[in-house]
């Protein structure tokens, strides 16, 4: 029998922390984009010292979104320091944040010391910067996030060799991929964590609070080992927010038509919406793209929820034959008011590349719409082209999936930085520090919360 991994939690009867004594731990966010992971943890309470990113309209959006941050135009695998010593100051960092692009890892060399890093090769410097500031600056805390994908590379040894680059530096971590729409983001976007700490706690992550016990139902889910926080429903949970749920409220405007000032179409309907028009009076940014012929089509023909292979076919290019009539199933699909949206890329305007097209107008979804799929609030406005926009909306952690990793590890960070307790505002599901090397890619969660219960491998 393998070692008890996992435990749970349960917060009851939540003791709210009186705003004189809220404890805020400070937080360096790299890679930071346009600050989804930021706003996430400004939300739960954390205080955000500085982003770092490499994209100047991110850092832009940035500033203007955490005014109390410090933002920096900076290549990560740059090597020294000091340029960044110089912009946030003197102040300690509790938590780091963030994680490099997934093309920042190469198969071919190690990322550990011991391993032998290959530091020669480009996609290795921006993994081995980003340790290298984690272990100039010694957070007590860090949260890693990248793609699901990550795990598939050199038959998953990239994984390991990440935990054991950290591990070297003094931090024990532990992998997990969550759902977003299992914690109240109207997305099906799934991304993969590491979380970790220097201090000898455990490591958090946060409970489903939303599901659909019919979203995996005869689908083989990969890496359903590391997937199961959520993965289905149960009656504790809510169910997945919608596209309706997150943006009927919203004014419907035509294909290359944008609104900036405009009222909403009616008072908030779910809340969902309440939350997203919070310090908001006016729609910005409702911008929809103008259509290439095949993408104008699509969004005139298709009904809600079908896709390329509703279409005439005398109507589709030529390669649209070469596709097998099951695979490519979100090419040219309009989207179902009823179900989150797919996951939200940084071409969401190209009907083509992927589910965009709205539910109920002929158009795929706008800036605004895009923003909201992936929980930024209407008031968080973005600098740039609206090319570039469409850049920091769709490579960003979703605010509330952040928020709720953020919120899992807030005990056990103001814990181990201020050296007082605090009560949970969320339950969190608990990975023991003892994880080894040979645990990771065998970790299992259990499919619901249970309190005070030990899990063991052998009872998943």
């Amino acid at each position: 029998m393998f070692r008890r991994i996992w435990s749970s939690l349960m917060a009851r009867n939540v003791k709210k922390i009186d705003k004189k004594q809220h404890f805020k731990p400070k937080v360096l966010d790299l890679f930071s984009g346009a600050g989804g992971i930021s706003w996430g943890f400004h939300s739960a309470g954390f205080k955000i010292i500085g982003g770092l990113d490499y994209f100047g309209a991110s850092i832009e959006s940035f500033e203007k979104n955490m005014p109390e941050a410090v933002g920096m135009v900076r290549d990560l695998r740059k090597p020294g320091f000091d340029d960044v010593r110089d912009v946030i100051g003197t102040e300690d960092i509790d938590v780091i944040v963030g994680g490099p692009s997934c093309q920042g890892f190469s198969t071919s060399g190690g990322l550990s010391r011991t391993s032998g890093r290959d530091e020669s090769d480009p996609r290795n410097r921006l993994f081995i910067n980003y340790l290298d500031m984690v272990d100039e600056f010694r957070p007590s805390w860090i949260v890693f996030e990248n793609v699901p994908g990550l795990l598939l590379y050199n038959q998953g040894r990239v994984a390991i060799d990440i935990v054991r680059a950290f591990k070297e530096i003094g931090y024990s971590v532990a992998p997990m991929i969550l759902l977003a729409a299992d914690f109240g983001v109207p997305q099906l976007r799934r991304r993969l964590f590491f979380v970790g700490n220097r201090t000898g706690a455990d490591n958090c992550f946060p409970a489903a609070t939303h599901g659909n016990p019919e979203l995996w139902k005869n689908y083989s889910l990969p890496f359903a080992h590391l997937s199961r926080i959520g993965h289905g429903a149960n009656r504790e949970v809510a169910p997945h927010v919608s596209f309706a749920d997150a943006c009927s409220d919203l004014p419907p405007i035509e294909e290359g038509e944008e609104l900036n000032g405009a009222q909403y179409l009616c008072d908030p309907t779910t809340p969902y919406q309440a939350l997203m028009r919070t310090h908001s009076q006016t729609v910005e940014q409702h911008a929809a793209a103008d259509l290439p012929s095949l993408d104008r089509l699509a969004a005139t023909v298709l009904l809600e929820g079908q896709n390329w292979r509703n279409m005439p076919a005398n109507s589709l290019p030529a390669r649209f034959s070469r596709i097998r009539p099951y695979d490519a199933t979100t090419l040219l699909k309009r989207l179902s008011s009823g179900l989150p949206s797919y996951t939200i890329t940084t071409k969401f305007n190209e009907a083509t590349t992927g589910a965009f097209i709205h539910p109920t107008q002929a158009r795929t979804i706008s800036l605004r719409e895009a923003a909201r799929l992936q929980s930024f609030p209407d008031h968080f406005l973005f600098s740039g082209t609206a090319s570039q926009i469409r850049q920091q909306i769709g490579n960003a952690v979703p605010p509330i999936l952040a928020q709720a990793i953020a919120e899992a590890i807030y005990p056990s960070v103001v814990r181990d930085v201020f050296k007082e307790n605090v009560e949970s505002t969320r339950d969190s599901v608990v990975v023991e520090n003892s994880l080894t090397e040979s645990d990771i890619l065998k970790l299992k969660a259990p499919r619901r919360v249970r309190e005070q219960e030990e899990i063991t491998y052998d009872q998943v």
